[in-house]
């Protein structure tokens, strides 16, 4: 989805997704290789992040694919030649999100166009709704960990009225990679002005006993009279009165703050 340039070469299309690519380290890649999502891990020193990351440059300089049935591959240096071959291509069970409390789910396969608004987080078109939806979800494997927890978040918060509706689960052959959202359009991040509804907002989910662990003006989204929370990777479960309160008491310095850490995510016009 992050790319949509496909190179033909040799009877195969490959089309870059995601990338997570180091000059100094191994680097990672998302790849719709000949209709099948696989993971690809390049090792360092064989190209630069520049050829790695632009889509028809990496389709072309890939050595020649593996056969049979893998999703998950590593380029390395040939010890004889060193030339760049697949010196591993195996089929490895990813690991996937373990709560699936949602009844809907969602084939990652069956989205269609898409914007980018962060890094995993997407508004698509999706033929299960009639609106656009946001997707977010893991590009890598040692991202779940952070599905899980926001997964269990949006579980808690179910019905009462603190963030956009979850609308399902996100699915990568067969394992649960992230979740789908409501879109949340007419909106903007909140302001000093809006500390009174963000207040209520974030108290709504004190009062769950969840702490939101990353309270930024960027999180809440105003739309008329409301603030919607947004973001709950480090939401977690907290009964410690003193923690929630200064969380609660910090909201004004951070609504009045200019930083513009936390980005404009989920941020759709």
């Amino acid at each position: 989805m992050e790319s949509a340039n496909t190179s033909m070469q040799n009877q195969r299309c490959i089309t870059l997704l995601q990338a997570e690519a180091d000059d100094d380290n191994e680097s990672y890649f998302r790849l719709l290789i000949n209709g099948s999502v696989r993971y690809i891990t390049i090792a360092h020193g064989i190209w630069s992040t520049d050829d790695m990351c632009f889509g028809p440059s990496l389709a072309s300089i890939l050595p020649d694919l593996p056969t049979g049935n893998w999703n998950d591959g590593l380029v390395t240096k040939h010890p004889e030649t060193a030339k760049p071959y697949f010196s591993r291509a195996t089929r490895t069970s990813f690991p996937g999100v373990k709560n699936t409390w949602h009844n809907t789910f969602v084939d990652y396969m069956d989205l269609g166009e898409s914007r980018r608004l962060h890094t995993g987080i997407y508004e698509v078109k999706c033929p299960q709704f009639e609106d656009l939806v946001v997707v977010k979800f893991a590009r890598f494997d040692w991202e779940i960990g952070y599905m899980e927890g926001e997964t269990a978040a949006y579980q808690l918060i179910e019905g009462y009225n603190i963030g956009p509706r979850f609308l399902g689960h996100l699915t990568e052959n067969g394992r649960v990679i992230g979740f789908v959202i409501e879109r949340i359009t007419n909106a903007r991040h909140a302001g000093p002005q809006d500390l009174d509804i963000c207040q209520q907002s974030l108290t709504r989910l004190h009062a769950l006993g969840i702490k939101h662990g990353d309270v930024n003006r960027f999180n809440f989204l105003i739309r008329g009279s409301n603030a919607i929370l947004m973001d709950f990777e480090k939401a977690c479960k907290c009964d410690d009165s003193d923690s929630l309160a200064e969380e609660l008491r910090d909201l004004q310095d951070t609504l009045e703050s200019s930083s513009t850490k936390g980005g404009r995510g989920y941020l759709c016009c």
